[in-house]
């Protein structure tokens, strides 16, 4: 199979990871030189709506797809490929987050915290933010930022269960008083947070906030407890090109040399124990127990909380 991915020469990657960046990209061609790793990003609705195209009008695209939207994966498992490599056995046997046969993988959670200007953290008194709770401070009043993931089945449950550990319905109308700003993504809560315009931010991602702390943002990431992650999930489409270089590239991703490239930084959590893979970068973390990770489908309760509580206290929609 090695041989005839090579001859293939490239793998199509799409992916809404933060975790599939440079040093993702990097570990690849490290490992294989011969297969060209091309990457396409896109936002989460933009992702599944081309792939929705491509599977239904026969154009080459995709090779191998790591998304947030288990449910678009739940109603297409007959578009996807099982991967043949050892790894899944080998690594994956029995683990929970193996779905439909081993046709897609959860191979990182990503969990979603707070963001923290330093700086004008201190200008408010230094409140403490540790907890969900935290995030109700009077003191935040018109310097809280949030995301209030509209129309984005696997953030609203996150908000779902961030309102459960601030203390339930009552929670949201405190939310709401505290007049937080509304962004579309966090990328841009994250900027305003470097610049100071917000102090406290929620939902942020590790790696988009350290990444600007890298530049010199004074801000922090918050890892909140418990933990509430989205889902990133991969798998091979059935319409490759690459049919080949999909199934090396799959089989690498959950293998232990992938699951370091995309999980070793830390700013993704690895559904494997550490002890399965071998040596591993100390920064590198599993899914804490307890730990909850969504997966973009609304239960019915979810569906009317969202739709009567959250949207109607934030005005929203």
């Amino acid at each position: 199979m090695l041989d005839a991915a090579v001859k293939e020469g490239q793998v199509v990657l799409y992916s809404n990871s933060d975790g599939v960046n440079a040093a993702f990209e990097a570990a690849w061609t490290k490992d294989y030189p011969g297969i060209k790793l091309v990457i396409s990003k896109y936002a989460s609705g933009e992702l599944t709506t081309k792939l929705d195209a491509e599977k239904g009008g026969g154009v080459a695209g995709a090779d191998v797809i790591t998304v947030s939207t288990k449910p678009w994966l739940d109603a297409n498992q007959n578009a996807l490929v099982e991967p043949t490599g050892p790894a899944l056995q080998k690594y994956w046997a029995g683990n929970r987050y193996v779905y439909g046969g081993g046709k897609y993988v959860l191979v990182a959670a990503t969990p979603l915290g707070a963001g923290v200007n330093i700086e004008q953290l201190a200008k408010l008194g230094n409140p403490s933010v540790t907890t969900y709770k935290d995030l109700l401070q009077p003191q935040f009043k018109g310097a809280l930022g949030i995301v209030p993931g509209t129309g984005a089945p696997a953030a609203e449950q996150w908000w779902f269960y961030a309102a459960k550990e601030m203390g339930g319905d009552p929670a949201v109308a405190q939310l709401a008083d505290l007049q937080p700003r509304l962004y579309t993504v966090p990328a841009t809560l994250a900027t305003d947070l470097a610049s100071g315009e917000v102090a406290v931010g929620a939902y942020n991602i590790k790696g988009t906030i350290d990444a600007l702390v890298a530049k010199g943002a004074p801000i922090k990431f918050v890892t909140l407890e418990p933990v509430i992650s989205t889902p990133v999930t991969a798998a091979v489409v059935g319409w490759a090109k690459n049919p080949n270089a999909a199934q090396v590239f799959q089989n690498w991703l959950l293998s232990p040399s992938g699951q370091v490239a995309l999980n070793g930084s830390g700013s993704l959590l690895t559904p494997l124990e550490l002890p399965a893979l071998g040596q591993v970068p100390a920064t590198m973390r599993s899914i804490p127990a307890g730990a909850t990770v969504v997966d973009g489908v609304l239960t019915p309760e979810q569906k009317t909380w969202v739709t009567d509580l959250w949207n109607a206290k934030m005005r929203l929609g």
